[in-house]
């Protein structure tokens, strides 16, 4: 009897340890970075200034979607889509400093050389999250899909630059 007992406990350990091994191997995995993932590289510009991008693809940390009411139409059921996107400390902290000598101005959200979003610059942006309005005439379905590439992309984008630091 003891010896089947033991087996027992030998086989529950075992398999508790494997469990735990292809749960730990496989969460190392999903971070990751894989560069097919990567299909758009967000940044953000000043609207008539040097061709400099005041915020890089790297300086992303989340991107989440939202509706905000259109006040060029009547219509209350007409939306307008925006992306807020949360940034990494030091390029919050850049964002601030430029929003505070930049008020008035608009920021520019860059994909692949195009436009595709805009911030009007009123006040200091202290907290780290920017918004940037879309295209009015954008459909919901091409909203869903910007949204769903760029979280994935970001994803793997702060998994490329983990790696890239060590």
């Amino acid at each position: 009897m003891p010896l089947k007992s033991t087996m027992k406990n030998f086989n529950l350990r075992g398999s508790i340890l494997f469990a735990f091994i292809l749960l730990f191997s496989s969460s190392c995995r999903s971070h990751r970075s894989n560069p097919d993932k990567i299909t758009m590289r967000p940044r953000v510009f000043i609207e008539n200034s040097a061709p400099v991008p005041i915020i890089d693809e790297y300086d992303f940390t989340n991107v989440q979607i939202g509706t905000i009411d259109n006040i060029f139409t009547e219509n209350p059921n007409d939306r307008t889509y925006a992306l807020w996107f949360s940034l990494d400390r030091r390029s919050a902290i850049t964002l601030q400093k430029e929003s505070i000598r930049r008020r008035g101005q608009t920021l520019q959200l860059i994909i692949a050389g195009q436009l595709v979003g805009f911030h009007v610059v009123q006040e200091a942006i202290t907290n780290g999250v920017v918004a940037f309005i879309l295209a009015n005439d954008l459909p919901e379905e091409n909203a869903m899909m910007l949204y769903s590439e760029l979280a994935q992309s970001i994803t793997h984008l702060q998994a490329e630059l983990r790696e890239q630091k060590g």
